[in-house]
């Protein structure tokens, strides 16, 4: 495409209290073959406004073609765009930036024109979020290339991400999960060498958030940052939001080191619940409720073997760090193979253990430290 030669690629992550933009460079951004993170990079955290809280999802749902935010929302709301546009702004002047082209995530559901959010479980309704955005950046004296496409799913530009950096783990493979643990935990699949987005497999595979696990709590409770430290602060009685597991965990302290294999045996039991319902559709089991009965056990992808697991995000710093290895990685893996064996499929076992353990090179950490970012910059190239 003409006309881009001149023009500096953000990717931008939106989550539920901070917002972090990053400079992206690209091979060709009129016939691009592979990214990667640039140093650029800028963050901001959300003013707190105090007693706001979000609508019930289920009041949002029912005016979702319409919502009719309140007082709270629409105050919250423009502190998230501002602080959006700063963080925009701050990176493209690391660079001496001036066109731009963006692309952007960010939690919730869309308006049906991607532009917007329509419904959120942790933060303000804002259906005009981008229209927003871009007007703040022009007052800023920016020129967007394009206009930003649309906000898009944080989980799925997770799995681009992997797809079209340069370290990316999904390059190589033909068949792959994505499981990263941040404030929530993001799903990613590639099957057949296409990425398949959990909404276009919503009748036969749910999303983290969606499934009970085996311990009661749903997956997103255990294995996302926020919920292995929510869960952890419960445990212990903490008052103070600054008790983080891993590290109680490093200076020896028994809860810390159970809580964190409570999480591993959390983890593997959700990759292995997405091996067996790519390969076999998913299992009668009554403890993941009723919605996850609703599901069909058929799917295009059946009989499907994955390459690779990624661990991504938080989650999987902590699957990678070495002197966590002892009560969390370890566990991970031990768990996992427990799993595969009570699965009974010889072929699947074959194909993703080595004896008690994951084969080599399956269950791998992500190298990309921001991969939604990344994977919301080729979003936007590929708008263009």
């Amino acid at each position: 495409m003409p006309g881009l030669s001149d023009c500096t690629l953000l990717g931008v992550d939106g989550g539920a209290t901070e917002v972090k933009a990053h400079h992206v460079s690209c091979d060709n951004l009129s016939a691009p073959h592979a990214f990667a993170l640039a140093e650029a990079a800028a963050a901001r955290v959300y003013p707190r406004r105090n007693g706001f809280a979000p609508l019930p999802v289920t009041q949002q749902l029912a005016e979702r073609e319409a919502p009719q935010l309140t007082a709270d929302e629409v105050a919250v709301g423009a502190t998230w765009v501002s602080a959006a546009a700063e963080a925009i702004a701050d990176t493209a002047r690391q660079v001496g930036a001036r066109r731009l082209i963006v692309g952007m995530g960010m939690p919730g559901l869309k308006t049906p024109t991607g532009r917007g959010i329509a419904v959120i479980n942790n933060g303000p309704r804002i259906p005009d979020f981008l229209e927003r955005l871009e007007q703040l950046l022009v007052e800023q004296d920016f020129e967007l290339a394009a206009p930003i496409a649309r906000l898009g799913s944080d989980a799925d530009y997770c799995g681009v991400g992997e797809q079209w950096a340069e370290a990316g783990l999904f390059r190589d493979v033909e068949n792959a999960y994505y499981v990263g643990g941040g404030t929530g935990v993001a799903d990613a699949l590639k099957l057949r060498g296409e990425l398949v987005t959990f909404d276009a497999a919503r009748e036969w595979m749910r999303k983290a958030w969606q499934i009970p696990s085996n311990q009661g709590p749903t997956f997103e409770q255990l294995v996302s940052a926020r919920g292995m430290n929510a869960g952890y602060q419960q445990r212990i009685g903490a008052t103070a939001p600054d008790r983080f597991p891993e590290v109680d965990a490093l200076a020896g302290d028994p809860q810390a080191i159970a809580w964190l294999r409570d999480v591993a045996d959390a983890l593997a039991e959700l990759i292995v619940e997405r091996l067996d319902t790519v390969r076999n559709g998913r299992r009668a089991l009554t403890h993941r409720g009723d919605d996850y009965a609703k599901l069909t056990s058929d799917h295009p992808y059946r009989g499907t073997l994955l390459d690779r697991v990624v661990i991504g995000q938080r989650i999987g710093m902590l699957y990678a760090d070495a002197r966590c290895r002892p009560f969390f990685a370890d566990h991970v893996d031990a768990a996992f193979a427990r799993r595969v064996h009570a699965l009974e499929d010889p072929q699947l076992a074959r194909h993703v253990l080595a004896g008690d353990a994951p084969r080599p090179g399956f269950l791998q950490a992500s190298q990309l430290r921001a991969a939604p970012a990344l994977g919301a910059a080729v979003s936007a190239v590929q708008a263009l």
